[in-house]
């Protein structure tokens, strides 16, 4: 395979190019792709290129669209027509193409389907789709979760250079084309086969999320929320963020998409627009309940996020490369860009197009989704991996130095809200750690302890197996105050909860039930496990812990189990009435309740 491309000032070239290639590319192939990404939006300039592509190139492949921006040679260029050649030696492509002015998105994902049914050795299926199709963009994708997990699905949406700042009502053409159709509603499949042929993608967007999880609780449609955390969903960006809903609204907040996770995968969602409502319009779906995070642009998790990719392409050895990268990447680093798209070209030629969205099936998972924020890098090879390869030795590591000046100064911010999250992340732990245990011992207070009992008489009532419980209480506990001062009660107290943590397991609780009093919970111990444990720390105490008179200090035990349909209540009274006995019966002992069956 190979990939070869060329960079056009205009439509009037093209003739030239595909006629410069026939006459002098002699090499042996079965399948030639043309790909075409044009700035040129206009319909007659895309009916001209499809005819000379007809024309020139009648046995090839042709499929194309409108672009906001076009990459080439590892590098960003403006308001060209990019050119490329996919040269297969062994493999196929065939492109399959639904108007959907007569079809809905469930229909055309249907046509789709049936035809990758039908398709031998398909190693790889590529999509795109126009900006207006994007409504229904998850009805197109939910018809083709039955393609088979081992083939990578990976495109992105046609796109314009109109103004960004205004999404929802320009009537930017999107336009996508093969070499007899195109239209402006409408999506493709590029089904690429071949017994030999090997694709790979690879995929980040570099935004971080920021402050705690809130919940989509309001929408009008998939796209559209109404309401975050049952308020205006403007108000996330209005709180946190300051911003007003004015006229420069998008591209004040554009940096700072929601995230949330689909398939174990972080996601961007990029506001695109809002009403007087306070409804905010999004360039990806949502799901009613869904968990989102306020996220902001960092440029070093860009570059970094290129530089992992980068190595994962090239220990794949593609001998070319597709980019689908989203415009607001562009918007947002501007000719920074060109620090991440170079990384690419030094492991293979690669070639690609500035995208409203783009879309990726995660590895291992069939839904496809709609990302925004991302870059897609779509790695082809046809052979197996060359015996002892080594990633190239042009890989980039360098330290990186945005030459934007802006850039450069939101670099500096980046890195400040990081460490300061990080730091808030650890400090609220700690919180959360403190309020939920017991400040001289240090194992978890009453009411951590009770939470947690009751959570696990929830998961024994739901999923049966077994559980039990410890309560343990110092004997002559008074005595040890009154007659060596409190210093020493708590030193006992401090003592004995080493020994508790010591003589638990991991997935045990420990904590502290007041004054003298403990309680152990030990999910999916049995009784006689339980009394092996109480039994050990009955032993083990006298031992370690001795007062300055030479008294051994002991504890009384109660142990019972636990079954499905139990209270906390009832548990702690047959807890107490086993340790009563044990007090009851010269101390320093183990009482148990038998599980009733």
């Amino acid at each position: 395979m190979k990939l070869l491309s060329f960079r056009l000032k205009g439509v009037e070239e093209l003739a030239d190019c595909l006629r410069n290639f026939r006459q002098t590319y002699n090499e042996a192939y079965k399948t030639i792709v043309v790909t075409i990404f044009s700035s040129d939006d206009r319909v007659e300039s895309i009916k001209k290129m499809r005819a000379d592509v007809a024309e020139i190139l009648p046995s090839a492949v042709l499929f194309g669209c409108t672009s906001s921006g076009e990459i080439v040679g590892g590098h960003l260029v403006l308001e060209s027509i990019l050119v490329s050649f996919l040269i297969f030696a062994e493999s196929e492509a065939e492109v399959v193409f639904v108007d959907c002015h007569d079809r809905t998105a469930d229909e055309a994902g249907q046509i789709v389907m049936h035809r990758i049914d039908l398709a031998s050795n398909l190693a790889g299926v590529g999509l795109l789709a126009t900006l207006k199709t994007f409504t229904g963009i998850r009805d197109f994708n939910d018809k083709l979760k039955k393609i088979p997990l081992s083939v990578p699905v990976f495109g992105g949406s046609a796109d314009s250079y109109v103004d960004k700042t205004d999404y929802i009502n320009n009537e930017a053409y999107t336009c996508i084309f093969t070499a007899d159709k195109m239209t402006d509603l409408g999506v493709m499949a590029i089904l690429f086969s071949g017994k030999n042929l090997h694709i790979t993608t690879c995929s980040y967007h570099g935004w971080k999320p920021l402050g705690s999880a809130s919940v989509v609780t309001g929408m009008e449609d998939s796209t559209k929320v109404l309401t975050i955390n049952d308020r205006p969903a403007i108000n996330t960006y209005e709180k946190y963020l300051g911003i007003s809903t004015n006229t420069d609204f998008f591209v004040s907040i554009m940096s700072f998409p929601l995230i949330l996770e689909r398939d174990g995968r972080d996601i961007a969602r990029i506001p695109i627009g809002f009403d007087d409502g306070g409804a905010v319009t999004f360039g990806g779906d949502f799901y009613l309940g869904e968990n989102v995070r306020l996220g902001y642009g960092d440029p070093n998790s860009m570059i970094a996020d290129a530089r992992n990719a980068q190595a994962e392409l090239a220990g794949f050895k593609p001998e070319g490369i597709l980019i689908f990268s989203c415009i607001v990447r562009r918007m947002y680093l501007h000719n920074d860009v060109n620090m991440e798209l170079p990384l690419y070209e030094n492991v293979a030629p690669s070639v690609g197009f500035y995208t409203y969205g783009e879309l990726q099936r995660f590895p291992g998972h069939n839904r496809i989704h709609l990302l925004n924020g991302a870059l897609i890098a779509v790695g082809m090879r046809e052979g197996d991996l060359p015996e002892g390869f080594a990633p190239s030795s042009k890989l980039t590591h360098s330290e990186t130095e945005f030459k934007d000046e802006r850039i450069s100064l939101i670099k500096g911010l980046a890195n400040f809200v990081t460490v300061m999250a990080k730091e808030l992340s650890e400090a609220n732990a700690k919180l959360s750690r403190l309020a939920d245990s017991d400040r001289l011992t240090e194992l978890l207070n009453r009411g951590a302890i009770e939470l947690i009992f009751n959570k696990e008489l929830e998961k024994l009532n739901a999923n049966g197996g077994r559980l039990s419980a410890i309560m343990l209480d110092i004997d002559h506990f008074k005595r040890i105050n009154d007659n060596h001062g409190h210093e020493m009660g708590d030193q006992v107290l401090k003592d004995l909860a080493a020994i508790l943590r010591d003589q638990t397991r991991t997935v045990d609780y420990v904590g502290r039930w007041g004054g003298e009093e403990f309680v152990i919970v030990l999910p999916g111990c049995s009784i006689l496990q339980a009394v092996s444990v109480a039994e050990r720390i009955r032993l083990t105490l006298p031992s370690k812990v001795i007062l300055p008179d030479g008294t051994r200090v002991t504890a009384s035990f109660g142990v019972t189990g636990a079954k499905p349909g139990d209270a906390l209540d009832e548990v702690y009274k047959t807890l107490d009435k086993q340790l009563y006995f044990s007090k009851e019966h010269g101390r320093n002992k183990v009482s148990v309740a038998v599980m009733r069956q």
